[in-house]
């Protein structure tokens, strides 16, 4: 997947319905690349299906319909690219950048940033870095290890955010960051990053993933692929300013009035007031008018309508 035009994307994951956390970053990269004249995809993180709530996907699909979204192409699940994400995983461990960890969330409990507990590094590199990549190389293909694989990430990682501006992370942020879950899933941090080194060009979405954002970086550049420009717009909070969300129990789009909700975000965003009456003439002066400029910073409280 390659274009020289500018192409954006819009991931959810299906672990619910829409809310308007989602609506703003939906909005926000879909003005940013029809007002580029540029491509919109839609793709559907659905790699963690624990978590996956039965016809979400489908439900996403409906709502952006609902409120007026056209998106370019087939919508791209992420559960058809395993071989994509193993063939990544298989070219990190060459460069004997993966080591598997045991490390449990109660050893981990009082560490922001992973302390390296299982780094082959940090013993003898010769031998445990060749056993390391041996182990990593049957989870890759077999999954018959009790483990979670981590990409070791030595070097700062700096970029510039149009949103918020140049951001850089050292001191051991942002870590080892896990690229497979103890249970054999592709982490979101591997299979997001090479999806997006895949034909995207620019990335608009929360200002919550920054430092995801870093850790993708990182891997982009371990395996020599493109770098999309990032745009990182401020969440929405609720009136106990946490974050809006399927956790926190956010208001679905789906019962909201989707005009007046369609404006609300429009005016989150920081966007001059429009004058319309339907959601067809919302879309055409949006798209005209859009500003990635004058997208605030700061995350803020959203008001119910």
């Amino acid at each position: 997947m390659t274009s020289a035009r500018y192409t954006g994307r819009f991931a959810p994951s299906p672990t619910g319905p829409l809310h308007f956390g989602s609506l703003l970053a939906a909005m926000a990269s879909y003005c940013e690349a029809r007002h580029h004249d540029g491509f919109w995809l839609l793709r559907i993180d659905d790699i963690d299906p624990p978590r996956e709530v039965a016809g979400a996907s489908s439900g996403i699909q409906k709502t952006l319909n609902a409120y007026g979204f056209e998106w370019d192409g087939n919508v791209i699940f992420q559960s058809q690219r395993t071989e994509f994400y193993r063939d990544k995983l298989t070219m990190l461990n060459e460069q004997h950048m993966l080591y598997p960890c045991n490390c449990s969330r109660s050893r981990l409990a009082n560490h922001s940033v992973y302390p390296g507990f299982c780094d082959p590094a940090t013993e003898e590199p010769i031998r445990t870095q060749h056993s390391a990549a041996k182990l990593v190389q049957q989870k890759i293909l077999h999954g018959d290890l009790d483990h979670s694989i981590r990409i070791s990430i030595n070097e700062s990682i700096s970029f510039h955010d149009t949103v918020q501006g140049f951001q850089t992370y050292g001191d051991g942020e942002p870590g080892d960051i896990i690229v497979v879950r103890r249970d054999d899933l592709f982490a979101y941090s591997l299979a997001c990053a090479v999806d997006d080194a895949d034909g995207i060009s620019h990335v608009v979405r929360g200002s919550d993933l920054l430092s995801t954002t870093a850790s993708q970086i990182a891997i982009m550049k371990s395996l020599n692929m493109h770098q999309p420009v990032y745009s990182h717009i401020p969440v929405a909070l609720n009136s106990k300013l946490q974050k809006l969300s399927k956790q926190t129990r956010a208001m679905a789009l789906d019962s909201m009035p989707t005009l007046a909700t369609l404006l609300q975000a429009w005016q989150f965003l920081g966007q001059v007031e429009l004058n319309v009456s339907s959601i067809d003439t919302f879309w055409q002066s949006a798209i005209e008018t859009w500003c990635l400029d004058s997208v605030p910073k700061q995350s803020q409280q959203a008001t119910p309508i």
